[in-house]
């Protein structure tokens, strides 16, 4: 993922979270808006200390902007907020990768209705 398309800001992250809808699963909280005025969608990862020491951390973005990759193709243009729960176990990719897909999905479903 190119990093034109990731959420960088603070200050957006916050607005994302505060304005935009919510989808919880047991692994990820994905928080959604409407990227008006957006040239594309665009994607912020959140993991906080209690999934791990930095390394473990890193390697959690990493794998979850692989997962979106291949899951979200940036139609319909939002914005997402992803953040990954303390429950997710880098180790578990298959289930963690189905759960995401399903998650992102039903965002794209609600988001062309």
């Amino acid at each position: 993922m190119k990093k034109e398309y990731r959420v960088r800001k603070h200050r957006e992250f916050d607005r994302i979270i505060h304005a935009g809808a919510k989808v919880k699963t047991p692994h990820y909280t994905i928080y959604v808006e409407k990227a008006e005025g957006q040239p594309h969608a665009r994607i912020g990862l959140a993991v906080s200390k209690k999934n791990g020491n930095a390394v473990t951390r890193v390697r959690i973005k990493r794998q979850v902007r692989a997962m979106v990759s291949r899951h979200f193709d940036g139609k319909p243009r939002l914005n997402l907020i992803i953040v990954i729960r303390p429950s997710f176990s880098p180790s578990q990719k298959q289930g963690n990768e189905e759960e995401l897909a399903k998650a992102l999905a039903q965002i794209k479903d609600t988001a062309i209705e």
